[in-house]
């Protein structure tokens, strides 16, 4: 059975972690989550993804630390250099998150309880986080056994919260509740029931929107951190003068103009 399973309501994909009642995560996980990427990006008409935990408090626990330990073991007995890729294991998780921050879909976490290690991972590598009032943890727990995060967290996080923040997050191993989240920045909003019903809402508005627009905002804004404001400015501008021609712009804009339709709608 997989453990990472995708259903599509409407123009919807709601991608479920079923990885144990800890959330943990190891090679088969990963795996999983690849053919669920597959399904994803294979589906058509699909307007937005919710990720989301299966198990009961549960969004996404840590790498297997038993996996991770053999792994030690086995790098250290073989002394590999960096150039041949050491740990694929971790090489192949790290490339599906990557696959997620490159889709032209908007990605949303349904965070409903855990989310540490690289399932906080993964959850960064969303583009939204909903986070669902409880009793449990966000963060990056590596430090405490002498390890780094492993799918970018060290670069996701300071590029979310700022590099103090993430530096006392992530050098102490502490995680932060769900309101600690969303007040730092982390989470985007805090559930007023279930976050998953609270993603879906985001989902089908972002649905809603035009697919060509939301493709090209997602890239524009996840390109901001990382490339200088002058060619950020005019990569915008490139994008705008594709956008303002495509027929579902014009469309939009002519019902604006007739008054049969709010711009902030």
């Amino acid at each position: 059975m997989s453990q990472v399973t995708v259903r599509i309501e409407e123009a919807i994909a709601i991608l479920t972690l079923l990885n144990s009642p800890h959330g943990e995560f190891d090679g088969a996980v990963v795996e999983d989550l690849a053919r669920a990427l597959d399904t994803i990006e294979a589906a058509r008409g699909l307007g937005a993804v919710v990720v989301t935990g299966g198990a009961d408090g549960v969004f996404g626990g840590p790498y297997a630390v038993r996996d991770l330990e053999h792994m030690g073991r086995h790098q250290r007995a073989a002394a590999t250099t960096m150039a041949d890729d050491p740990l694929p294991a971790i090489g192949a998780f790290a490339r599906q998150l990557a696959r997620i921050e490159a889709s032209p879909l908007p990605f949303v976490a349904a965070i409903n309880g855990t989310c540490i290690g690289a399932g906080f991972d993964l959850a960064l590598a969303c583009d939204i986080r909903v986070v669902e009032d409880g009793d449990y943890g966000l963060g990056f727990p590596e430090a405490n056994i002498g390890l780094a995060p492993l799918g970018g967290g060290s670069q996701r996080l300071p590029r979310l919260i700022g590099p103090a923040k993430a530096l006392e997050l992530i050098l102490m191993g502490r995680t932060v509740s769900p309101l600690q989240a969303l007040q730092i920045g982390i989470a985007q909003e805090m559930a007023p029931d279930l976050a998953l019903d609270a993603a879906m809402i985001m989902a089908h508005r972002l649905a809603d929107q035009s697919r060509e627009a939301t493709a090209s905002l997602k890239r524009l804004v996840r390109e901001a951190v990382t490339v200088p404001l002058a060619r950020g400015l005019v990569a915008e501008r490139e994008a705008q003068a594709r956008l303002i021609a495509t027929e579902e712009a014009i469309a939009r804009m002519r019902d604006v103009t007739r008054g049969e339709r709010d711009i902030e709608d």
